[in-house]
Formats: C-alpha cells, structure tokens, sequence
C-alpha cells in the first residue's frame, strides 16, 4: 500500500509542477504519457542499480514499474491493427484525391483536432504507439513514392 501511495504521491508532484509551468495534463493521453514516462525512468534506474550490484534499489525500482504498468494498463489504447488502419485510411485517401501524400501532411490529418468545418482526425487525442506511427507512414509513403516515383511523379 504504501508503493502505491509513494508512487502517487511523485505523480501529483509532476502534475503539480506542469500546472505551474502552464502544461498542466488536460487529457487522458497527456496523463498517459506521464505514467509512462515515469515508468521509463524507473527502468532505466532499475538498471542502473542492477549494473551497481544494487538489488535493494534494483527490487524497489521494478515494484514501482509494476504500480506504474498496472495504471497503464487501465488505459484504453489503439491496437497495432487499428492505428495501422487509421494511417492507411488517411493515405488512401489523399490518394484518392489524385496525389501522393506527404509524411507531414499525414500526420497531421490523423491527429487533427475538430473544427467547425472539420472532422478531428482518426487518432486525435487517442494513445497510439508512436513509432508505429511513423514507421507505417514512412512504410506506405514509400510504397506510394516507389510506384509515383517510376512515373516520374513522386513528391516527399
């Protein structure tokens, strides 16, 4: 009990901080990428204290990932296949307008927020996996620049 309370309390201090640097976490995915954050470090630290023949720390470090992974995991994110189909669906479409789509273009249409003429886009405000992100527009631009690019109208 008192991990979790520990593990809390350094939560509320980030939070607090980033409040009083006008950053405050006003969504899910900000609070996400926080916990996340934190999780990261604690991994990084239990390896640190491993390699230093620290197990006391090493062993306080992973019950603090645990606690951490255990409130990521009540996060409802996207799949791999679901943030594939999103990103192909934004290709396919610019496609269908009759150019290839650029990297940046892509990105932001998928995570767009709503305007008064515009839908948000299919990831916005969603917990993705970033990397995959990018590497599946990285993936299909190159597809799609290979098969412009032997007409002689590729763009990037």
């Amino acid at each position: 009990m008192e991990l979790r309370l520990n593990v809390l309390r350094g939560v509320l201090t980030e939070t607090i901080t980033l409040e009083k640097q006008s950053q405050g976490i006003k969504s899910n995915k900000q609070l996400f990428k926080l916990l996340e954050k934190r999780k990261n470090a604690s991994i990084r630290a239990a390896n640190e204290f491993k390699a230093a023949g620290r197990e006391d720390l090493t062993v306080k470090e992973n019950e603090q990932i645990s606690v951490l992974q255990s409130y990521l995991d009540t996060f409802d994110v996207l799949t791999a296949d679901e943030t594939v189909a999103a990103v192909e669906g934004i290709v396919r479409f610019a496609l269908s307008k009759g150019a290839p789509p650029k990297k940046e273009t892509v990105r932001v249409q998928l995570f767009r927020p709503a305007t008064e003429d515009r839908a948000e886009g299919p990831l916005c405000e969603k917990i993705v996996d970033e990397r995959l992100v990018t590497q599946t527009i990285d993936r299909l631009i190159a597809e799609v620049a290979s098969q412009y690019g032997s007409l002689g109208k590729a763009r990037t």
